[in-house]
């Protein structure tokens, strides 16, 4: 039933979306709001989180391990940020419906919203946080150029991924609680996995294929590209990660369509 409901699946949630554009504003505009509400520094927060990071691994591995990339904090900036949009996004957007308990069957408020408000809010924290990035790459005299074209692309895509990987967690979070812990120690396990704080070059060749694979390592190398070696990303990759996208977005929102009658019951 759920893949029968897959085909209307992606008009009918644009249409919604385009509906519901100014709500959508307004809920992301609110998430924003209330995460720097009370704080001093306020939208500071954003950069220190990725500059401590930085700090930290440029010195475990930039002078302790010494694993020997040139550069290392602009290589480590240019894919730490775009992960730490992702692992926000999934964190917060997990339990996104569970937590917007009291509009879901209550009222007719879109609750698909509350999947997608997570992914908007901290993509305008990424994008806040880009011209920091731009400036530790000049810092290091590393050069920027016409790859930069492809930075709307490569973010597009990752919305619509994590979009779609969210429509399934978060839909399924609701029956199965213990699934926001879980997800949790995957994105740990899998920050190891991808290429962020090490070059795609130290993989061995019997897992590269395996790593070099996964679509979000492919996404995190594409920014990797733009804004550390100046080169065009694997456009084939990431054209395949864009198909995947698509089908997790439909899917995706197809599984929550089909238990929406079902969510309020459990919430």
């Amino acid at each position: 039933m759920i893949l029968q409901a897959a085909n209307p699946a992606a008009p009918f949630l644009a249409r919604k979306l385009y509906r519901y554009r100014w709500l959508l504003y307004e809920l992301v505009s609110r998430d924003l709001k209330l995460r720097y509400r009370g704080s001093v520094l306020g939208f500071a927060w954003t950069l220190l989180n990725p500059l401590l990071f930085m700090a930290v691994y440029a010195l475990v591995f930039g002078v302790y391990l010494r694993i020997g990339v040139r550069n290392f904090p602009v290589f480590l900036l240019s894919g730490i940020m775009a992960w730490g949009w992702f692992v926000s996004a999934m964190q917060s957007g997990t339990s996104s419906i569970v937590d917007g308990r009291m509009y879901v069957g209550k009222t007719v408020f879109p609750a698909e919203l509350l999947v997608i408000v997570p992914v908007l809010s901290n993509c305008v924290n990424f994008v806040l946080s880009l011209p920091f990035l731009v400036a530790i790459v000049f810092a290091y005299h590393q050069h920027l150029g016409l790859p930069l074209i492809l930075l709307p692309v490569i973010m597009i895509i990752q919305a619509l991924l994590t979009v779609g990987l969210l429509f399934f967690v978060a839909t399924l979070n609701v029956f199965f609680r213990d699934l926001q812990q879980l997800i949790q120690y995957l994105l740990m396990l899998l920050f190891f996995l991808v290429p962020i704080v090490y070059s795609a070059n130290v993989i061995p060749q019997s897992a590269r294929q395996f790593v070099l694979g996964d679509p979000i390592a492919v996404i995190i190398m594409a920014y990797q590209h733009i804004f550390y070696y100046n080169t065009f990303p694997n456009l084939a990759g990431l054209g395949l990660v864009f198909v995947l996208a698509i089908v997790l977005v439909i899917t995706g929102y197809a599984t929550f369509a089909h238990y929406r009658e079902m969510l309020g019951e459990y919430l």
